[in-house]
């Protein structure tokens, strides 16, 4: 049975209308881990081979403090954290969201067989090497990115090869955006609520001056198969740096990063969650003090 021409054009009306208020579709990563709100009828003029019509908001749970996934990109106006669709290809423009949790000290991620660990989260952090010379564990220096570049492929070399040794699949970031403070309310108002930092200058850890400090080289990061970060190692600053030496000095230039997915538990390495060891040594422990309450008592 043939449709009316009448319907058929109605139905044809109501699908461009659909088309052309969502061009590149619904937001295209939804998930219980976070809060989406978009403004399809959002626009703005074109910047670049950018045309946004439409935009949304990712709002990370109060436990966590960084998202990744919202385009980076200052060279075409992309550095205020919404997802925006571009309707030169019908594409939204980033990743799938991720939310990253506070930076913590105490929190990290170890590979003793090759002296690398992640210190900050259980795959966030900044990056640390162990200097067999002082027996300590010290920061990665040297390392520098500009804010409101695009995440380019030789910025990312350095993570993929610093989250590969620690057995994660790749990296994820070297720069996110950061929640501002906002207010609770009903509506949620899109807003600027997120201020982008390359993570370096987010996390900025303290470290005495007497800790080793590994200067990167200026040279790309080695991918051959069995590179580790020690291989990109230019010198190794043992004690106070010298006065005018920023590479060594600067608290701004170390390698922080965030890394993509879990580890690969199956991997044969001696990589390590530093939570686990203390669990399983604080189990021994208690296990050698009950042998020596049994002993006693017999």
């Amino acid at each position: 049975m043939l449709l009316p021409v009448s319907v058929l054009l109605s139905v044809l009306t109501t699908l461009a209308a659909s088309v052309s208020d969502k061009p590149c579709g619904e937001f295209p990563w939804p998930s219980d881990d976070y809060t989406v709100n978009c403004d399809y009828s959002y626009s703005r003029p074109s910047y670049y081979d950018v045309v946004p019509q439409g935009r949304c908001q990712v709002r990370c749970p109060p436990d966590t403090e960084v998202l990744v996934g919202p385009p980076a990109d200052g060279n075409q106006g992309l550095t205020d954290g919404f997802y925006y669709c571009n309707m030169v290809n019908g594409t939204w423009l980033g990743s799938e969201p991720v939310c990253l949790g506070f930076y913590n000290n105490v929190t990290m991620v170890t590979d003793e067989s090759i002296g690398i660990r992640l210190v900050g989260g259980s795959s966030y952090g900044c990056v640390e090497l162990y200097d067999n010379v002082t027996q300590q564990w010290g920061p990665v220096r040297g390392w520098t990115l500009d804010n409101f570049d695009p995440i380019d492929d030789a910025q990312m070399e350095w993570a993929n090869l610093a989250c590969r040794n620690l057995r994660f699949s790749a990296g994820l970031a070297t720069k996110a955006y950061v929640k501002r403070e906002w207010f609770e309310d009903d509506m949620w108002p899109l807003e600027e609520n997120y201020e982008l930092y390359p993570l370096q200058y987010h996390y900025e850890p303290r470290y005495p001056p007497t800790v080793p400090k590994f200067v990167v080289s200026k040279s790309p990061a080695p991918q051959r198969e069995g590179a580790t970060l020690h291989d990109a190692i230019d010198r190794v600053v043992r004690g106070p740096c010298s006065e005018g030496d920023r590479d060594c000095g600067d608290n701004a230039f170390g390698l922080c990063l965030a890394c993509e997915g879990q580890q690969d538990s199956h991997t044969t390495s001696g990589a390590s969650n530093h939570l686990s060891t203390a669990i399983a040594h604080a189990c021994a422990m208690y296990a050698v003090t009950v042998l020596l309450i049994a002993t006693a008592v017999a």
